[in-house]
């Protein structure tokens, strides 16, 4: 039987004793862009990924806490989280404003409820954003034809994917397009350009900065609306 992972392993103690390891990083102002881990005791600063391996060090009573703060395969077997989650951390914190970033770590892992499941479905709300969304989504930015066509199957692929619908033919339509994608880099160019655009026409805008705490958000919205998975009942088993 597969295995299906829990968040925090199913356990509050652990994401209380996570967190507050993760919000003593804070306030220290040990959370730093850039790197795993670097520097000793007190002066130590590291990622929102170093933070983390870190702290789980601590909890787990490891002798040397600042061995393996760049492991991001740990994620799964000791907090549940899946593999892409762990570089999905990593890759927004280091592109977000420097005094987000400090609190990402913290404000993630408070998203995270115990005992859920954090499956595919969750990257697929995750990716459709990126490509959909109305104000950031490169879907939206390029009216060229050929672009769309191979980003408008992948959009639709997903929505059924979220719905639990996805046919095998929808799947393969989708596989086409993120194929075909591969030959769209204009879809990203046409971003920055729109991006550039907009911020030309109004400064405050800076479009283009706002992409990561834009995306920061929703990563955590569409967290927040997790449940714990259900018991499952063993009543029976073995008898």
């Amino acid at each position: 039987m597969t295995q299906v992972m829990s968040t925090y392993l199913g356990s509050p103690d652990l994401k209380a004793r996570f967190l507050q390891e993760i919000a003593a990083h804070e306030v220290a102002d040990m959370i730093l862009q850039g790197t795993y881990g670097e520097g000793e005791g007190c002066q130590w600063k590291g990622c929102a990924v170093g933070c983390s391996l870190r702290s789980l060090n601590k909890i787990h009573g490891v002798a040397d806490i600042n061995v393996d703060t760049n492991t991001h395969e740990r994620y799964p077997k000791e907090l549940g989280w899946p593999l892409w989650l762990a570089y999905l951390e990593d890759h927004i914190f280091e592109h977000l404003p420097a005094e987000l970033a400090k609190t990402w770590p913290r404000r993630l892992a408070e998203a995270i409820p115990v005992g859920a499941v954090v499956d595919d479905t969750v990257l697929a709300r995750i990716l459709r954003w990126g490509l959909a969304d109305p104000e950031f989504g490169v879907r939206h930015a390029t009216d060229d034809a050929d672009v769309r066509r191979y980003i408008d199957p992948v959009v639709v692929l997903f929505d059924h994917e979220i719905a639990g619908t996805a046919t095998a033919e929808q799947r393969e339509a989708g596989a086409r397009g993120a194929r075909g994608a591969r030959d769209a880099w204009d879809a990203w160019a046409a971003w920055d350009a729109w991006a550039a655009r907009d911020e030309a026409i109004n400064p405050a805008l800076k479009k283009a900065d706002a992409f990561f705490p834009a995306l920061s958000v929703f990563v955590l919205s569409v967290l927040r609306d997790l449940s714990p998975a259900p018991a499952v009942d063993r009543s029976s088993e073995g008898v």
